[in-house]
């Protein structure tokens, strides 16, 4: 691999004995900096991007890195060969890396990240498809603002980060992806988007342990597609299946000579999804229990499809169909909701041929299946014209036992004017003590024994201490009030310590490049309104509801103007809309901020001349779910969002309609009439419940 020397700015290239290196994560803008422009520096400086990569070198510095590696800079492009080993190495360099920093040019750091006030959760970088692997791989991941200020590491933020990407906690908790099934590593992909529709498949390679050539051109449904059939040759979990059709867009309908109004599951598909997107619904998907099915696990491509056994039954008829030779074909998956069964529906076309019908439903069922069903069939597709366990990467600088600590001061803790004494233990001191100025000092160990460095703020009681002991297996703690952190346990990361006071002790650490450690020490107090933030995680929704449009033709001009309150858990695509609701807390019923209902708002351009905003609240009262429906006119002014939000709630002219918790609401003009029904799910998708959507013109 190439690296970016941190001082002078130039590459070098390693093969074996590569030295340890931090690593940048970015979403691209204007005039980055190219393999080609590095090596003129005169060029690299003229351009925007340089800054980008000053900033990268000069954070990497200060944590003793002499190396960083930037994609922007480090990877020549213009060489096939080379862009195709840097695709397929990629996710091992950030795995590699001792330390990387996500950089988030469109973030302040004004507010803390759990603050609904703060813009991290709208980062591009969360919605770029190669950045969900540069969020995996690494072991320590640092973000920063858009000032290169510090706030705060993946761990310490799992939840907000969890919230935002639908990635669960535990994987920041370093679970292994390997333990989750392939379709819900797909569903970490399915909102992400890429400049390139290629990279939507290539992206994927890392998180997924495979290897294939980048064929730039070849289009994004044929690379996705390709994708797919790598994990088959490693892998047999059949949850790689259990995607739901997504809607298909003008350009696929003109191409396929169908009108917007057929529905997508009247076309023929095979068992191979199309897009990262159609595992939308998949994240509560598990992996499949082959052992199910013994020695039948296997399956594989032939030149007439997909080979595969598969429990099968007939299915009942449906509207519209007479059900003749369609059956539901069991995957041998389970919903973590719920547990049920999922099963997609196959047609008979001859023999033992099949084709995929009604895919834009995964039907879930509540028995098992029964495995005296099972058939050798072939699934016909319609070609388009594991990773390893981490292991530890520390360097060996790293590994090595911490020489001397370097203790500083942030400016917050200026500010409180705390001051440090250096104490004795057994009356004498057994290590130095130096003062680099009046925030930093050094803990030189240079004997066995044991020492402690005060700090005592001169405007408060507040004091803690930092205890050295230089002993086999020992480790330096920091003491505050009657709490004992070990140091070397924070390495890369965050904690708080409660002094006396109420006040607290923010101790952070970051990975460096040398056999020194650094620990930078801030000071919160009680009263500062973020406080909350640093010692809180988001607590995790009970219910979630997707609201999906008809399909009747009143639908073609509605759109999703968005959900209100916001929703760190919802999403909003071109064809749903999905929000989640919380019940009261049984230790304050009339807690703020967690709202058990919701409202989501459509603009529909009814005619040219006639436009209408519909409001659709929906959630929880008590143990029943409620919905209701509200039109307005765009011709006059209309409500805000917050506004019809508010008449909800008991104080509001509305609040009648929550409190009956009716799953079933009307309301109409002299034009169309507007049905919303919320029914709970018989079929794969987002959340527990599913809310319909009906527009019925009168004249």
């Amino acid at each position: 691999m190439r690296l970016l020397n941190t001082k002078d700015f130039k590459l070098k290239e390693f093969f074996t004995d590569i030295p340890c290196y931090a690593i940048l994560s970015h979403t691209w803008e204007k005039e980055e900096v190219t393999f080609q422009d590095i090596q003129n520096l005169d060029v690299a400086k003229s351009k925007a991007g340089f800054r980008k990569v000053e900033e990268a070198c000069r954070r990497a510095q200060r944590y003793r890195f002499d190396w960083i590696w930037i994609d922007t800079c480090c990877i020549n492009k213009e060489s096939s060969a080379e862009l195709s080993e840097a695709l397929n190495s990629m996710y091992q360099y950030y795995e590699d890396a001792a330390v990387c920093y996500v950089y988030l040019s469109d973030v302040s750091g004004e507010y803390h990240p759990r603050n609904e006030k703060s813009n991290f959760r709208d980062s591009r970088w969360f919605k770029r498809g190669w950045t969900l692997q540069e969020l995996l791989a690494p072991q320590f991941l640092v973000f920063l603002d858009k000032d290169w200020e510090r706030i705060g590491t993946r761990s310490s933020l799992q939840d907000v980060v969890s919230a935002v990407t639908g990635i669960p906690v535990d994987v920041f908790e370093g679970r292994a992806i390997d333990e989750y099934s392939v379709a819900q590593r797909m569903s970490w992909a399915a909102f992400r988007e890429t400049t390139r529709p290629e990279d939507q498949a290539y992206c994927l390679l890392g998180m997924f342990g495979v290897s294939m050539s980048p064929i730039y051109g070849e289009g994004g449904v044929k690379a996705f597609m390709r994708v797919q059939q790598e994990i088959i040759r490693i892998s047999d979990d059949r949850s790689i299946f259990a995607w739901v059709a997504a809607p298909s867009t003008e350009e696929e309908l003109e191409e396929q000579g169908q009108n917007r109004y057929t529905s997508p599951a009247r076309k023929s598909r095979g068992l191979l999804a199309r897009s990262p997107y159609e595992f939308r619904m998949s994240g509560e998907v598990q992996a499949s229990n082959v052992e199910l099915i013994g020695n039948k696990s296997s399956y594989s491509f032939g030149n007439n499809g997909l080979h595969i056994h598969l429990p099968l039954n007939p299915a009942s008829s449906r509207s519209g169909d007479s059900g003749r030779d369609i059956f539901l074909a069991h995957l041998l998956c389970q919903s973590k909701r719920g547990g049920s069964y999922l099963t997609v529906y196959l047609r008979k076309t001859s023999g033992h041929q099949y084709e995929r019908c009604y895919a834009d439903e995964v039907f879930l069922t509540s028995s098992p299946p029964a495995m005296d069903s099972v058939q050798e069939l072939t699934v016909r597709e319609h070609l388009v014209t594991g990773r390893r366990v981490r292991t530890s990467n520390t360097s060996s600088a790293a590994k090595s036992s911490m020489s001397w600590y370097k203790i500083e001061l942030l400016r917050s803790a200026w500010d409180s004017d705390f001051r440090y004494q250096s104490s004795q233990r057994q009356g004498v001191n057994l290590f130095n003590v130096s003062c680099i100025d009046e925030h930093i000092v050094s803990l030189d160990r240079h004997v066995s024994g044991a020492g402690t460095v005060q700090y005592q703020s001169q405007k408060t009681d507040d004091a803690f201490d930092i205890f050295y002991t230089h002993h086999k297996r020992a480790q330096p703690s920091l003491h505050i009030s009657d709490q004992r952190l070990i140091l070397d346990s924070i390495r890369g990361d965050t904690l708080l310590g409660r002094l006396n006071s109420g006040n607290y002790i923010m101790i952070a650490s970051e990975r460096r490049g040398d056999s020194q450690e650094k620990i930078e020490i801030g000071y919160l107090a009680k009263d500062n309104p973020e406080i909350c933030f640093w010692t809180g995680s988001l607590r995790l929704p009970d219910l979630g509801f997707m609201v999906r449009l008809s399909t009747d033709s009143l639908d073609y001009h509605l759109k999703v103007e968005g959900i209100f309150p916001p929703d760190p858990f919802g999403r909003i695509t071109h064809d749903m809309a999905y929000a989640t609701v919380f019940r009261p807390h049984p230790d304050d019923p009339k807690e703020c901020g967690y709202p058990t209902f919701h409202l989501v708002t459509y603009q529909w351009d009814f005619t040219p001349s006639h436009k209408y905003i519909l409001h659709v609240a929906f959630g929880l009262h008590g143990s029943s779910v409620w919905t209701d429906v509200v039109i307005e006119s765009s011709s006059s002014l209309p409500e805000r969002s917050k506004h019809v939000w508010e008449s909800y709630l008991d104080s509001g002219s509305r609040a009648q309609k929550r409190l009956k918790g009716e799953d079933f609401a009307m309301d109409s003009n002299s034009l169309f009439t507007v049905i919303a029904v919320i029914q709970k799910t018989e079929n794969l998708q987002l959340g527990d419940y599913f809310l319909c959507l009906n527009l019925q013109q009168l004249v």
